[in-house]
């Protein structure tokens, strides 16, 4: 676990170095209101489309598309209620060889201010539906908790998202849920439109055995926001990640996303 915590330190001081000579006046403002903050943000007030891949490497690679609509919705004028839904497309190996198909299906809905600002937060429920291949994922439904918690300075984006699920029904002839989801959230802005970020999604299956619980990927990578075009803006990203922990002992994680912004 030592050895975790020296290679988040050491990400965050290199992409720290590296923007420095980067960094300029309107930076400081980071109140949350430009587009290139929102890109950052999973709660922003922003209608988007997020179409992520990522492969693992390992013996056997495993293949994974995630579909991420976000829908705000106003409840007020001092509050919005932010949509979440991530549907994951599968292609896996299992003891039967390699498969295709949907996971568990998530939705989060969480209230936040509507007020943009340099500091925000989100608090709600979340939802995960069974997966319709249970050789893909858990095969109960299950509800939890959900914390998102972002703060926007001199160009920087921190914040943490926190969920974890619990199995409320299902197949009495299978396991419960007990599983952690979380976001580690950190990019700088650079010029024209380009970001690093590093936000790996770390998560925890608190049933299974200790050596497999924990999924950690640590990595870094970079992206451009595209909004001087004829058609909708586009937040273009991949980076590289190496597994520090992993169930089935993957190595490498590569990833690539396109989210298409309406409004």
């Amino acid at each position: 676990m030592k050895s975790l915590f020296t290679i988040i330190l050491v990400s965050i001081t290199s992409i720290s170095m590296f923007s420095q000579g980067k960094f300029n006046e309107d930076d400081a403002i980071g109140d949350g209101t430009s587009l290139e903050d929102k890109i950052q943000n999973p709660i922003a007030n922003m209608v988007s489309i997020p179409l992520n891949y990522n492969l693992s490497v390992n013996d056997k690679n495993t293949n994974v598309i995630n579909l991420q609509p976000v829908i705000p919705v106003a409840l007020s004028e001092k509050w919005l209620m932010i949509t979440r839904t991530i549907v994951p497309i599968i292609n896996a190996p299992t003891a039967r060889g390699y498969e295709n198909g949907l996971g568990n299906v998530t939705l989060l809905a969480a209230l936040t201010p509507a007020k943009p600002s340099s500091f925000t937060w989100g608090a709600g429920p979340a939802f995960m539906l069974p997966a319709i291949n249970k050789n893909l994922g858990f095969d109960k439904f299950s509800i939890g908790p959900s914390v998102v918690v972002i703060k926007q300075t001199r160009g920087f984006t921190y914040g943490l998202l926190l969920q974890n699920f619990f199995s409320v029904a299902g197949p009495s002839n299978t396991g419960d849920v007990n599983y952690l989801y979380s976001q580690i959230i950190l990019s700088k802005k650079l010029k024209n439109g380009w970001y690093l970020y590093s936000s790996p999604n770390i998560t925890a299956d608190w049933n299974a055995s200790s050596n497999q619980q924990w999924t950690i990927p640590l990595g870094a990578g970079a992206g451009k926001l595209i909004s001087h075009n004829k058609y909708l803006p586009i937040n273009l990203k991949a980076g590289v990640f190496k597994y520090v922990a992993h169930p089935t002992d993957a190595e490498w994680l590569i990833q690539a996303q396109a989210t298409f912004i309406l409004k």
